[in-house]
């Protein structure tokens, strides 16, 4: 039987419930109402009462023998993807805090069609009694598929889109996998009637000018208020809706407290964290701030990308992300006020340079969250020369090294810069001396991190998270792209590869097995590309173990290798090799 690659793109395009005149739409042919709508916000005539939904359209490539269920088209020429690139602990900084966003250009031939199954309307397009004139047409002889939903559905950025990729074997598609972006362009039709369509993986949702926390305040104060005020009334009238029933907010350059019932507010605490007491005039924005207090790692980013950026709460698996922060950064705590609307990339971005990596895995179709730390359970694939690894390119990444980590700490005021040195209070110095000695590299490599973050003075986090980074970047992170086969085709961003090879060869010209992290990867016909990064961390790390462990020497190798014993002052253990470091 014969077996085919065969590709299904999908778009969700936004469609309304109702039914055009009948409750609750309110709109009616005849006056300014020249037709009945096409079921999209674009072309409603009654807005207030659009209720959203999905209409999903399906476009497969022209193969004898493809399945075509309803909505489904034949007009695929082409689909040309790139995955996204990890940002390991945000230090790169060519990228963002959520690396290099993944993308998709899908190429589409336009077509007649007579719109049945897609306008509600059609048959009375036809008979002329969906246009208040009652002049019937038939659409197939006005126009085009593309063309049409184009005009009919503006608003297409942001809408899912999804690539389903799979063999045809007797009518059916089978072994799929599905990958989810987020429209981002709609070309017309061009002179061949082509169109095309691009997207982006779905944390596109949290770029700076999509996604805002907090988000912006809309209500002003009604009228002037003394230092002395304890209540005040906003503007326009009915806006209190708008804002949560108690929280805080931000006037002019000074934080409160407050609850709210309708528009009246009632300030239960004036001047907090350490902002300024102030009289306040007439139409000064009462703005929203987001507080972190003693939130974790984990949840932060979770709220941000859910209630801020519109990621649906599916794409994130919260018990992982929990399950990461409980084992390595379990007393991370963050302490802060954002009073601005800020975007959510930016203040992920802060996060990362903690050494929080945050990706989206197109093919898990999940958000990834990993901690900077040693490897520790993660998946392991074995990639050896001329077995499965096809091809090896090796680089070195030296503007990627760090010698130096300078963590401001502790904001003076919250409603001022997060990224100007005198409105920081602490600073913590991470150094590594060694390698900035003249025998090894002989420069200074300084990273400063702005950290807002730790505003209740938790220097400890700081020093402990800052030492991680150093112990991963403290020698050139060097990279290397790989060639590996299609069988390997399960590799996944941030999966650990043990690589053997000719290139990577240890001061006595052995070849031993070293580790290195996936941060992109790219399927082609036949094989798997990918690039990987250095899972470098000098020293030798492990848990506490429970008080009934065994004694070195009873130990087997799985518990050495994730366990941790005490050493003399040789600094060894009593098989020579080097004792284990706390981090």
């Amino acid at each position: 039987m014969a077996v085919e690659p065969f590709t299904i793109v999908e778009i969700d395009v936004g469609r309304c419930a109702n039914v055009f005149g009948t409750a609750p739409c309110t709109a009616a042919l005849g006056g300014a109402v020249a037709a009945k709508c096409f079921n999209t916000f674009g072309t409603c005539e009654a807005t207030v009462a659009f209720v959203p939904g999905v209409m999903t359209l399906r476009y497969t490539l022209p193969t004898p023998g493809a399945p075509l269920a309803p909505l489904t088209f034949p007009a695929l020429v082409s689909v040309s993807a790139d995955t996204s690139t990890v940002n390991i602990a945000g230090a790169d900084d060519s990228m963002g805090a959520f690396g290099r966003r993944g993308s998709v250009e899908i190429e589409l031939q336009d077509f007649l069609h007579h719109d049945r199954g897609i306008d509600l309307y059609q048959a009375e397009r036809v008979t002329g009694a969906a246009q208040a004139d009652g002049i019937g047409y038939t659409p197939e002889s006005r126009g085009t598929h593309f063309g049409r939903l184009r005009a009919r559905w503006p608003h297409y950025a942001g809408r899912a889109c999804r690539v389903i990729e799979g063999y045809l074997v007797g009518g059916a598609v089978v072994n799929t996998v599905t990958r989810h972006y987020v429209l981002t362009g709609f070309t017309a039709p061009d002179s061949s009637g082509r169109v095309k369509l691009a997207a982006a993986d779905v944390l596109n949702l949290a770029d700076n000018d999509r996604a805002q926390c907090p988000k912006p305040g809309a209500g002003v104060l009604a009228a002037a208020i003394g230092t002395g005020d304890t209540a005040l009334t906003l503007a326009p009238s009915g806006i209190g809706a708008q804002y949560p029933a108690a929280g805080r907010a931000v006037i002019g350059s000074e934080i409160v407290d407050y609850t709210r019932a309708g528009d009246l507010v009632t300030l239960t605490a004036r001047a907090v964290s350490g902002s300024t007491l102030s009289t306040h005039a007439a139409a000064d924005t009462f703005q929203p701030v987001w507080t972190a207090a003693g939130v974790r790692i984990d949840d932060a980013l979770k709220d941000w990308l859910v209630n801020f950026a519109g990621v649906p709460s599916a794409f994130i698996p919260a018990a992982a992300w929990a399950a990461e922060v409980t084992r390595w950064a379990p007393d991370v705590r963050l302490w802060s006020d954002v009073c601005s609307p800020t975007g959510v990339n930016k203040l992920a971005g802060e996060l990362a340079a903690l050494g929080v990596s945050v990706w989206w895995d197109d093919a898990a179709q999940l958000v990834g969250l990993k901690v900077n730390r040693p490897p520790d359970g993660d998946t392991v694939w074995t990639l050896t020369e001329g077995d499965n690894l096809l091809s090896i390119e090796i680089m070195d990444r030296d503007e990627d090294r760090l010698t130096d980590l300078l963590f401001l700490t502790v904001q003076k005021d919250p409603t001022k810069s997060a990224t100007d040195p005198a409105n920081f209070l602490r600073a913590a110095w991470i150094q590594d001396t060694k390698a900035k000695r003249p025998e090894a590299y002989g420069d200074t490599k300084t990273r400063k991190v702005f950290c807002r973050w730790f505003n209740r003075g938790d220097d400890s986090a700081a020093l402990t998270l800052g030492t991680r980074v150093l112990k991963r970047f403290s020698s050139a992170p060097a990279r290397v792209k790989l060639t590996v086969s299609k069988n390997d085709r399960a590799i996944g961003l941030t999966d650990v590869l043990s690589l053997t090879s000719a290139g990577l060869q240890d001061k006595t010209g052995a070849t031993p097995a070293s580790l290195w992290q996936v941060i992109s990867r790219k399927e082609t016909a036949d094989a798997v590309e990918l690039l990987a990064q250095a899972y470098q961390w000098a020293g030798r790390y492990g848990f506490a173990l429970v008080n009934t462990a065994p004694v070195w020497a009873s130990a087997s190798a799985a518990e050495k290798a994730v366990g941790e014993w005490a050493c003399d002052a040789t600094l060894k253990m009593p098989d020579g090799t080097p004792a284990y470091e706390a981090i």
